[in-house]
């Protein structure tokens, strides 16, 4: 257990030893040792021997004893040679002899700890080491002294030494005087005589002393004397000194008595106490030692300095000692702005100088101190201006730094010192402020206009503002103004550079409440009560007016090229310039962001300066400033906007061809006509136009200059000149918002044209406000030759170019090109409009390779019109044109009346179709039109080839008689062309020809002439049209055999040629030419028959149904159009001919399996198991993968137990496998087994698509070592993915690696789709709701796990049909799309739907629908019935069935009664569509035979689509007659 000491004084420790023993004990004996707690047991020597004459070996055991009792307390000792390590005499008796003794645990005690840094409270400590050798002691005695004993002393303490030589010591060296104390605590150490003199005067000799001894006469008696060496007060004996400790004392003094006490506290463990009824004055204190003793003392250290260290600034020498100087420096990254960094502490704890104020370094202030100097500070103004001066003269002036200034204000303002006057020394400020005189010392102040004068005159550049600096405005005020400068001081304060300060000097509530306002934050306001005052606050006046804000100040910065002009009217020039130089500090000028210029205007106007004229913002600044303040009269903005536009915005003067150009316009309220100048410069390029209107009056004239159709964001009203700068942020994010056009750059090729009428309705405005339209189209586009190229069309009863697409290269060409336009072209006849003979002479003559077309570009036709097109062709040749796969039509309607638009929606798809309210306002629709005509089309480029396996030398064979010329012939060149675009077109794959034919045939297209699906379809469509009478097709098929299939024209002896004819008229003996054809096997003939009305004919000449297609007009085309092109790339099948020795010619022998080999020698795979559990399979090698789309008919494996296999179909998506379908079978034992799939589960398979299998628990199919190349696949665990699900093989799965599998899948053609009939019907009710089932399409021949692909198509007959309907894409299911049209009976819809299998097979049908709809039916009535006067109330008097044949609900009511009465109700309580309603009699009917003797009843049923109404007549018997009444019996159903 630890022993605590808290005094142990010259203690000699040593290591306390109990009593040694000595002790024998014979073999196999034991004994046991112990000691005290806090002992070990040490032997100290032990010998395990014999004590035989024969043999008297023996072992030194000492160390193994030792080590068995591990130096514990106790320990069982044993005389045994296993316990002591051997034997040294065998089959001899032995003994153990030890001495051992006990020792104790601890030795000496240590060293004192060291002492601490806080000495006030803490306790050194001592310890007793461990010495017991095997450790583990336990908690070690501890011995504690109060670290104050020792002399342990800090910062916190003044440490003296004296010298035993009775001389006394001053303690003012250390700056600890008496002065301002009553008691004073200490620490002292010595073996005798502790003097302390207490003096009136820092002297040993002269003044007044009270002299007190502690210890004394050799520590055994102290005293207090009057005087050193004089006549004792008091005398105390006893010895009060520890002498080898410091001890804590204190002595006091006060009133008339001197107190010594033992302890730190004044006050208590009083000792000594000396009355003195005429005390002296304590000043200083001394100190001496002596009389055989030196001395150590210890004196509190309360007499250092404290530092005042503002924000960002460091202490670098810290010593706060008396005299100590300290030394202070600014954080990294600040500045000394004010202070000191240099202090020295002086008497009374005081340091030298001013705080140190730090500030950014990169900051620099502009001050202006703005002070009262009125009758009311007239008296203090001396003393005013000099504390300002010694203010202002702590600032750290200098250009780098701060610069200050001066107004003085009463009822007028005074600038007495400008930024610049005195920028290189503060002492000079200083000295020029004191100086400042007091002028009129008027009895009325105005500190609004002294801020003004701030705010507008003073902070100038020419006045030494500097651009980058931040202005501070100090107000020093005494009287309150009624001019209140809060208002001015809200509008300083919107720029973040400016800050206010305000100072009131003994200031009244209203003032107080003035200059908080006018700071705008408590804590920039201060109040003194005197001038004297003002330097007490020195230190948090200069933290804020010297010490940059807080403040993120950031100019905007811009993502575009901005070229502004500020077009200012010459009038309030003061107010204006401000605002503009405001306006500088958060703008960036740079050659790659924001350039400015400037134009005044009066009567006329003039460039003040150019947008190249200034490079920096504080140039445009002082450029601004400098402008001289004179007003005009006249405010004419148009010569403002032209000056701006002519002499400003060139390229001599700046302007960049990049950059937006902004005008901003600055007026008041005065009238002007801006508009029409206005709205010619926003037509061209990015031209902005932003107006900043003062006043109330004339805002529509100028929101209309910022825009025409009603955006007016760009206009900014404000009440009065003075506001302009409320509104500075606003029009700051305005004019740096990057206002640039959209530039749309398409991602296809585009030839546009521009179609613009020109006919006599237009007036030469609206002809130029047409071309404004286009030009401003222009300038939200890319020109270029792989981007977009324009050429312009004008029109009336002609076309005619006026300028080809490959005129210009640019936008700025276009531009200047439609500029150059003139109205009233001689080209044609202006009286009438013809759409169709514009579209027709661009299709032919515009769009041509020697005007620019590209045959890589889409052809866009933009027609702009002022009303209906003449002749009635506009809708027809409009289709037409959409029919080409590269071709848009877009009408711009202007004006249009509304029974006119539907022409021009049948000539453009709806959203093609644009419209103006006139021409003045086409540019509102520039955002509309320009997305419009730039998107690509989405045939231009197929989405990919179809590329048969043969070669094929295809013909087109086209008509061109007057029957199909004009919009038909459009249509032929387009159904051909966009076909050619789908074909993979080239020298070895499918080559395209052209003959046309009509009375004779004509080579027109030679099959090697081009060799790309894009050249060949380009070419076709600039086919001319011919005006032949006859279409003699026989005539073109022997030209096509005899002429046209040439080696000469590309005709190929590997390729089969294809005839592809299209008709519109009869014309015999076509069929004869056809089968002499196709006997040169493979020729092959096509017939596209465009309703002439000889059907079997041509069905002849195509030889089979497959090869012939119908077109009930030019316009329908491409309904077939997919039908043709998978006819005409199919390779040819020959027809199986038996020949004279029984070979078969031509036969296909391929077969329906796939012949390659998916394993190899499959009995040598049939034993092998590969231990799988639960595992799922993927096979990927290109031998497992589907080469052709068909469908899998049967499975080859190989089993080595029963049980169930599910064999998977997957295909690739992406990086993962889709599960597409699966075959469960279950198989027993042990076998190779073929399962051949029911027809109903044979899975469709695509081409890629590879195989797998799973098992439950073991794999079952069988495999052994590949023999060959090893078959690449996967394995994996879980295998419980559900058709429909993706799985990552790659990364979830096991490769297969050295194993081969015995399955293989065999594959049949799929099987072709139909629909069950041509023509499938459906009944419904012409009320369903929009999303309604209609019916299902379920075609014949859809494999297992195929999907069939739904295209629904224009039915000729039901042209409108396809709007009401949706077919579902995959499901087939057809849904009401819109609600029908109203049905009196019946309506019938009709359209074509085509189904396409996963190999591409199609079947068509026609889809008939009828919607009707039925009014209920009231099968009981009409009727008569009789009844009795006395017929009683709510009798049922008769009871009907209505029914609503169309299924609808149904209710019913009472219509009318004749005459009328309230004597019948109607009462049913069914709901459905055949319910039963009865009519009774009212609850108190008055029937009476004299009155009315018969009611006609209508009862009223709907069903909420349609009415019916029965009725009944009801008689009245007369009254002599007593029959009693029955009613009809009820009617079930």
């Amino acid at each position: 257990m630890a022993i605590t000491h808290i005094f142990s004084l010259n203690v000699v420790l040593v290591i306390l030893v109990q009593k040694t023993a000595c002790i024998t004990i014979s073999e196999g004996n034991t004994y046991s040792r112990s000691c005290s707690s806090g002992y070990y047991l040490e032997i100290t020597s032990a010998r395990w021997y014999c004590n035989s004459k024969w043999n008297s070996n023996s072992l030194t055991v000492t160390s193994r004893v030792n080590s068995n009792c591990n130096y514990q307390t106790s320990c069982t000792l044993r005389a045994e040679d296993s316990w002591l390590g051997g034997d040294p005499c065998p089959l001899y008796s032995k003994y153990l002899y030890w001495a051992d003794t006990c020792k104790s645990f601890w030795g000496s005690w240590g060293s004192w700890s060291a002492c601490p840094g806080d000495c006030t409270t803490h306790n050194l400590v001592r310890y007793r080491t461990c010495v017991k050798p095997s450790g583990g002691c336990g908690s070690a005695p501890a011995d504690y002294i109060p670290c104050k004993r020792l002399g342990c002393y800090s910062s916190s303490d003044i440490s003296r030494s004296t010298p035993d030589n009775k001389v006394y010591y001053s303690l003012t060296t250390d700056c600890f005087v008496a002065t301002g104390r009553t008691s004073v605590a200490f620490r002292a150490r010595a073996n005798n005589d502790v003097h302390i003199a207490l003096a009136s005067e820092d002297s040993s000799s002269s003044g007044t002393h009270y002299e007190i001894i502690i210890g004394g006469w050799g520590n055994t008696q102290s005293t207090i004397r009057f005087a050193i060496g004089g006549t004792a007060c008091v005398y105390q004996s006893g010895s009060y000194l520890t002498q080898t400790y410091f001890d804590e004392f204190w002595f006091s003094w006060t009133g008339n008595y001197v107190r010594v006490g033992t302890g730190s506290s004044p006050g208590s463990g009083i000792f000594m106490s000396c009355y003195h009824s005429t005390p002296y004055t304590v000043n200083f204190i001394w100190i001496k030692t002596g009389y055989g003793s030196s001395g150590e003392w210890r004196f509190p250290n309360d007499v250092a300095c404290s530092h005042v260290t503002n924000s960002y600034v460091s202490i670098t020498t810290d010593d706060t000692s008396c005299n100590g100087r300290s030394y202070y420096a600014c954080n990294t990254g600040y500045k000394q702005v004010a202070g000191n960094t240099q202090r020295t502490c002086g008497f009374g704890g005081i340091l030298s100088g001013y705080p140190l104020v730090c500030s950014t370094s990169t900051c620099k202030i502009d001050i202006v101190f703005i002070v009262e100097a009125s009758a009311y500070t007239s008296s203090i103004h001396s003393a005013l201006m000099t504390t300002i001066g010694d203010l202002a003269g702590s600032l750290q002036i200098s250009t780098s730094n701060i610069l200050a200034g001066v107004i003085t204000y009463d009822d007028t303002v005074d600038l007495n010192i400008d930024l610049d006057d005195y920028y290189y020394s503060a002492a000079t400020l200083d000295s020029s402020i004191t100086s400042i005189p007091i002028s009129n010392a008027a009895s009325t102040v105005n500190l609004a206009e002294a801020l003004r004068v701030g705010f507008y005159d003073f902070f100038t550049l020419s006045k030494g503002n500097r651009f980058t600096a931040f202005r501070h405005f100090v107000v020093i005020a005494k009287t309150y103004s009624s001019q209140t400068g809060a208002t001015v001081a809200d509008q300083i304060r919107m720029n973040l550079k400016n800050q206010l300060f305000t100072i009131g000097i003994s200031p009244s509530a209203s003032l107080i409440t003035d200059l908080k306002a006018i700071a705008g934050d408590d804590s920039r306001h201060f109040e003194v009560s005197s001038t004297d005052g003002l330097y007490n606050q020195f230190n948090n006046i200069l933290q804020k007016i010297a010490v940059c804000p807080d403040v993120t100040f950031e100019t905007m910065t811009v993502e575009c090229e901005l070229d502004i002009v500020f077009i200012v009217e010459r009038y309030n020039l003061r107010y204006t310039k401000r605002f503009l130089a405001e306006l500088m500090d958060n703008i960036t000028i740079s050659s790659t962001g924001i350039k400015v210029g400037m134009v005044l205007f009066d009567s006329g106007a003039s460039t003040v300066f150019r947008l190249n004229s200034y490079t920096s913002s504080e140039s445009v600044r002082s450029a601004i400033e400098s402008i001289s303040e004179t007003n005009q009269t006249d405010h004419l903005v148009d010569k403002g906007l032209i000056e701006a536009r002519d002499n400003v915005f060139t390229a001599a003067r700046g302007d960049r061809t990049d950059a937006s150009n902004y005008y901003v316009i600055i007026v008041g309220p005065f009238e002007s006509y801006p508009e029409a100048v206005a709205k010619d410069i926003r037509s061209s390029g990015s031209n902005y136009i932003f107006s900043i209107h003062i006043g109330n009056q004339y805002q529509t004239e100028y929101q209309k200059a910022v825009d025409t159709c009603g955006d007016y964001t760009k206009y900014t009203n404000v009440d009065s000149y003075e506001n302009l700068i409320n509104i500075k942020n606003d029009i700051l994010q305005k004019i740096t918002s990057c206002e640039s056009v959209n530039i749309t750059i398409p991602d296809c090729p585009l030839d546009i044209v521009f179609i613009m009428e020109d006919t006599d309705e237009l007036s030469a405005t609206d002809f130029n406000d047409m071309k404004s339209f286009f030009v401003s189209l222009v300038s939200r586009m890319i020109i270029g030759d792989t981007a977009i190229k324009i050429g312009v069309v004008t029109y009336a009863d002609g076309a005619t170019t006026a300028f080809p697409l490959n005129q210009y290269s640019t936008a700025n060409g276009v531009i200047m090109g439609i500029t150059n336009i003139n109205q009233g072209s001689n080209a044609y006849n202006r009286s009438s409009r013809y759409v169709d003979r514009a579209l027709k002479y661009i299709q032919m003559e515009f769009f041509t390779t020697g005007n620019g077309d590209r045959s890589n570009a889409a052809n866009y036709y933009i027609l702009l019109t002022g009303g209906p097109s003449a002749g009635n062709k506009a809708a027809a040749f409009g289709s037409a044109i959409r029919s080409i796969a590269s071709s848009n039509l877009f009408i711009v309607g202007v004006n249009i009346s509304s029974s006119d638009v539907p022409e021009f929606l049948d000539t453009v798809d709806d959203d093609k179709y644009l419209k103006a309210v006139n021409f003045s306002v086409l540019q509102c629709i520039n955002d509309v039109v320009v997305p419009n005509i730039t998107q690509c089309p989405d045939s231009v480029t197929p989405a990919s080839l179809v590329s048969p396996s043969c070669q094929l030398d295809i013909v087109f064979i086209m008509e061109k008689t007057e029957t199909s010329s004009h919009e038909n012939y459009v249509f032929l060149k387009s159904f051909f062309s966009n076909i050619a675009l789908q074909l993979d077109v080239s020298s070895s794959t499918i080559r395209i020809g052209v003959v046309t034919y009509d009375t004779d045939a004509y080579t027109t297209i030679a099959l090697d002439a081009y060799m790309t699906p894009t050249d060949i379809s380009y070419q076709i469509l600039k086919l001319a049209e011919g005006t032949g009478k006859r279409n003699m097709i026989d005539t073109a098929l022997v030209h096509t055999k005899n002429n046209f299939f040439t080696a000469a024209n590309g005709d190929r002896a590997s390729a089969a040629n294809y005839y592809v004819f299209a008709i519109d008229g009869v014309r015999s003996g076509a069929s004869i030419q056809a089968e002499y054809i196709m006997k040169g096997w493979p020729s092959t003939v096509f017939a596209i028959d465009i309703n002439s009305g000889y059907e079997k004919e041509y069905r002849r000449t195509a030889g089979v149904n497959s090869r012939y297609f119908y077109a009930s007009s030019y316009a329908n085309l491409s309904a077939i159009e997919s039908d043709v092109i998978a006819a005409i790339t199919k390779c040819p099948v020959p027809q199986p001919v038996t020949t004279t020795d029984g070979s078969l010619m031509f036969a296909d022998v391929s077969a329906p399996c796939l012949n390659s080999l998916i394993y190899l020698y499959p009995e040598d795979l049939t034993e092998g198991k590969d231990g799988g559990q639960n595992t799922m399979y993927l096979m990927t090698d290109f031998v497992y993968t589907i080469t052709s789309c068909s469908r899998i008919t049967s499975w080859e494996f190989s089993h080595w137990k029963s049980g169930y296999i599910d064999f998977m179909v997957w295909r690739p998506s992406g990086s993962n496998y889709k599960l597409v379908a699966y075959n469960t079978i279950y198989v027993s034992g042990k076998n190779t087994t073929t399962y051949t799939v029911v027809e109903y589960e044979r899975i469709a398979v695509l081409h890629g698509d590879v195989i797998g299998w799973r098992s439950k628990g073991d794999n079952l199919v069988t495999s052994g070592p590949c023999l060959g190349p090893c078959a690449e696949g996967y394995k994996v665990s879980p295998n419980n993915v559900q058709i429909g699900e993706e799985f990552d093989w790659t990364n979830s799965g096991t490769s297969i690696n050295g194993t081969a599998y015995a399955i293989k899948a065999c594959l049949e053609d799929n099987e072709a789709i139909a629909f069950p009939t041509s023509t499938l019907s459906a009944k419904i009710p012409d009320h369903l709701p929009v999303g309604s089932f209609v019916t299902l399409l379920e075609p014949d021949g859809a494999d297992y796990a195929e999907v069939v692909n739904y295209t629904v198509l224009q039915h000729p007959s039901y042209p409108n049909s396809m709007e009401y309907f949706n077919v579902g894409e995959t499901s087939g299911q057809i849904t009401v799309a819109k609600r029908f049209l109203k049905a009196k009976v019946k309506n019938d819809y009709a359209f074509l739907v085509r189904a396409k299998d996963s190999c591409n097979t199609t079947a068509t049908a026609t889809v008939s629908i009828q919607t009707q709809n039925m009014p209920p039916e009231v099968l009981g009535m009409p009727n008569i019935i009789s009844i009795t006067e006395e017929t009683d109330g709510d009798t049922k008097l008769y009871t009907t069935i209505v029914e609503d044949p169309s299924g609808d609900s149904v209710c019913c009511s009472l219509e009318s009664t004749l005459p009328k009465t309230n004597n019948f109700v109607v009462f049913g309580n069914d709901t459905g569509i055949r319910v039963n309603y009865s009519i009774m009699a009212s609850d108190a009917p008055a029937f009476s035979y004299r009155q009315y003797n018969s009611y006609i009843v209508k009862l009223c049923c709907d069903d909420d689509e349609d009415k019916s109404t029965g009725v009944l007549i009801v008689n009245i018997k007369k009254p002599n007659k007593t029959t009693t009444y029955e009613p009809p019996g009820e009617i079930l159903f």
